[in-house]
């Protein structure tokens, strides 16, 4: 079945070099964790995910974050144990528009199908600009059920949806307090033009004028990838 997604979604987008999440080239950007059951947290999200024509991120669900085999399992394996949150992200989206990076491994449970547009941090030339190019993004299908960790040197922003009309939905585990509001200030040089939230590194591309306008800096260079859905 994921083999003949993956077929339509190559053929509906020949610009792209879409691989399978379990390709060993998504090494570079993270790790793909095939034993891990996330069936039992995937039913519990289906019964209360909302719906949504935008995208919707939420850092730390209490129904989500609820006990159970799985969230003890990579709380303890993944995290050594660290104060973790678990919150979802869901909706409709095609394009990139931006990449974040945190400061820890941030994982994704596939709720459904999806599409991640990832890159890595030592393609980002840091200068008195800071500028990453487009070029150098590479594009994952994830069947629903897929549990992947994106490395702290993972790019990244919202999943992309799979099918037309159909939204995505992940869930999102990270250290607690990431994507918070900043209870503090820095000077706005170097790195710190990226800090956007608590752990939050984030830069936009420039033609997403109303998240440049909100104060994300226009980093990004080349085209905004796009990804045709079937």
């Amino acid at each position: 079945m994921s083999n003949d997604v993956l077929a339509r979604l190559r053929a509906a987008n020949p610009n792209l070099d879409i691989r399978l999440i379990s390709d060993p080239s998504f090494e570079r950007f993270g790790h793909y964790l095939p034993q891990y059951d996330a069936s039992e947290m995937i039913a519990r999200t289906e019964a209360i995910v909302p719906k949504t024509e935008r995208v919707a991120y939420e850092t730390s669900v209490a129904a989500l974050e609820e006990p159970c085999e799985l969230n003890t399992t990579l709380i303890q394996e993944v995290y050594g144990g660290m104060d973790t949150q678990i919150g979802w992200c869901y909706g409709h989206n095609s394009s990139l528009n931006g990449v974040e990076y945190h400061r820890g491994s941030e994982i994704n449970i596939c709720v459904t199908d999806c599409i991640f547009l990832v890159g890595h941090v030592q393609d980002v030339l840091f200068g008195e600009e800071i500028r990453y190019d487009t070029a150098n993004v590479r594009a994952f299908y994830a069947p629903k059920g897929s549990v992947v960790e994106f490395s702290p040197w993972n790019l990244h922003m919202a999943p992309i949806h799979v099918r037309e009309g159909e939204q995505f939905c992940a869930l999102v585990y990270l250290p607690r307090g990431t994507n918070e509001r900043l209870p503090f200030s820095t000077p706005q040089v170097g790195e710190n033009r990226l800090l956007r939230a608590v752990n939050k590194w984030m830069m936009g591309h420039p033609s997403i004028e109303p998240m440049i306008r909100g104060g994300v800096y226009p980093g990004l260079v080349g085209e905004n990838p796009f990804v045709k859905s079937i």
